[in-house]
């Protein structure tokens, strides 16, 4: 047996004199289960005296107060702006929630210019306050060749402190207002009807921090080309998108040439586009010149194209070179409209734009939607000649922003006859009933309940149908909003029609 490992344990178990008590502690007898179950039972009485005592200061708080700050801003959304000045007035939890809501969306295009000076200079001064706005729009900036005023100053440091900013609505852009900003974009709308060639490149930079941005709206802007940068080339070559004009289809073939347009085409293949491929990767919409959208088109995930035009084919324009350019998002590209800008746009330009676009754009786009400045005629003689184009078309939209031109007519040189006398009771009473006991020829053929508007709306619809079998809804210039139901044979066979009127819709 080794040495220095001490005794055995049986030795030490056989000495009868070893004893438990010399060492001063005895043997005792723990009970885990026991105690556990004891602190379990402690927690528990303890957690309900806990609940007991919140719930009866719960009960006796009011319950507006356990209403959330968010929840309070949302429901002060809906009230107007004297309301909730008066709302704020009511409690500290209300006055966040108000306060919140008051500068969530701010518009100062319909406030006066005092009220609008001292907004912006609270702004700048509160930046808590600021750090609430989500939504900006404003009538009015400094002018551009003031740049020491208070003024510049002022809403240069407001605008950054909007470092929450998404939605921005300006007149114009000016860089020296928004070149320390720090917010992201989501929506960005300009007012301006032209730009200069150096305002037009710095918004293209400063748009390179915005890779948030959706939504670019320019409607005012007139840009028949983009400029292109003098260091890439000598100023007298403007831009152009890169797209071969080729007379490819019948609706460019016979358009006039003009020498602008010959020049701006042949230098067009020697420029480049003035946005990089990075440039806003998110752009969903964009609602601006048509050379402004067919150089955004390619490479980004555009969704709707909302077309001003501008210039007739006289001026140069040129639509298949357009459209070509916009085909480069046959992939997200589903929302296509076009609207001229005033009455000086001819049929023959309007007619040449949505041909087109049936050409390029038909196997993909589900929307179209057409403002119209001629007569009603024109138009639905246009969308029988095209719609055939357009494969995958399900919603069409026509829709009038200015009132219809009046008809050329000889018997408006002649003075109108007198009014005639207000009719008797009797006279009424005959005339409505000879009225109605010979009704218009084309009137009879149709349900009596049915106006005659409709019943004209009726039959364009069973030719556009039968021309473009996806077509489901259709808008109509008066306003009245059709549906397309396809039936089956023993459907139709039961009378059913394919044709549902919705109603008229507010455009």
């Amino acid at each position: 047996m080794p040495t220095g490992l001490g005794r055995r344990a049986s030795e030490l178990g056989e000495r009868e004199d070893f004893d438990e008590s010399r060492h001063g502690r005895k043997r005792s007898i723990s009970m885990p289960a026991a105690a556990q179950a004891a602190r379990w039972r402690e927690a528990v009485a303890r957690e309900a005296a806990n609940a007991q005592a919140s719930s009866s200061s719960v009960q006796n708080t009011p319950a507006i107060t356990r209403i959330t700050p968010e929840l309070l801003s949302t429901i002060f959304a809906f009230a107007s702006r004297p309301d909730i000045l008066s709302l704020a007035q009511v409690s500290k939890s209300f006055s966040r929630a108000a306060l919140r809501a008051l500068y969530d969306n701010l518009d100062l295009r319909d406030v006066d210019d005092e009220r609008a000076t001292q907004c912006i200079a609270s702004l700048a001064s509160r930046r808590h306050v600021a750090s609430l706005v989500r939504s900006f729009a404003c009538r009015t900036l400094p002018p551009a060749d003031d740049t020491t005023s208070l003024a510049t100053v002022t809403f240069a440091i407001a605008f950054n402190n909007m470092d929450q900013l998404q939605s921005l609505t300006l007149p114009r852009f000016d860089l020296r207002l928004l070149c320390h900003t720090t917010f992201s974009l989501r929506r960005l709308l300009l007012l301006c009807k032209n730009i200069s060639a150096q305002d037009f490149h710095a918004l293209v930079c400063w748009l390179a921090r915005q890779p948030a941005l959706t939504a670019l709206s320019l409607p005012c802007l007139v840009l028949p080309v983009l400029p292109v940068s003098a260091d890439a080339c000598p100023p007298s070559a403007p831009y152009t998108p890169h797209t071969p004009d080729t007379p490819t289809h019948d609706s460019d073939a016979s358009a006039p040439t003009s020498p602008t347009s010959s020049t701006a085409s042949a230098s067009a293949s020697a420029t480049t586009s003035p946005f990089p491929p990075t440039l806003l990767p998110n752009l969903r919409q964009v609602h601006g010149p048509v050379a402004l959208a067919a150089a955004l088109a390619p490479g980004r995930p555009l969704e709707s194209a909302k077309l001003p035009i501008q210039h007739t084919l006289y001026d140069g324009l040129r639509p298949s070179a357009i459209m070509s350019a916009l085909a480069s998002a046959r992939a997200t590209l589903r929302t296509v409209t076009i609207k001229p800008v005033s009455t000086k746009i001819d049929s023959r330009t309007l007619e040449r734009v949505v041909m087109s676009a049936g050409a390029e754009l038909g196997d993909f786009v589900e929307t179209l939607e057409v403002h119209w400045v001629i007569d009603d005629e024109s138009l639905y003689k246009l969308i029988v000649s095209v719609l055939g184009r357009f494969r995958a078309l399900r919603t069409l939209r026509l829709l009038r922003d200015s009132p219809p031109p009046f008809p050329p007519s000889p018997l408006l040189e002649f003075p109108l006859p007198p009014a005639s006398p207000p009719l008797s009771a009797g006279a009424r009473t005959s005339i409505s009933s000879f009225s109605s006991a010979f009704p218009p020829r084309s009137a009879r053929s149709a349900a009596p309940d049915t106006p005659f508007p409709r019943v004209h709306e009726r039959a364009h619809l069973a030719l556009w149908s039968k021309t473009c079998p996806s077509l489901r809804r259709v808008f109509f210039l008066s306003g009245a909003e059709w549906m397309v139901l396809p039936r089956s044979p023993e459907e139709g066979a039961f009378g059913l029609s394919p044709f549902e009127f919705v109603g008229y819709t507010q455009s």
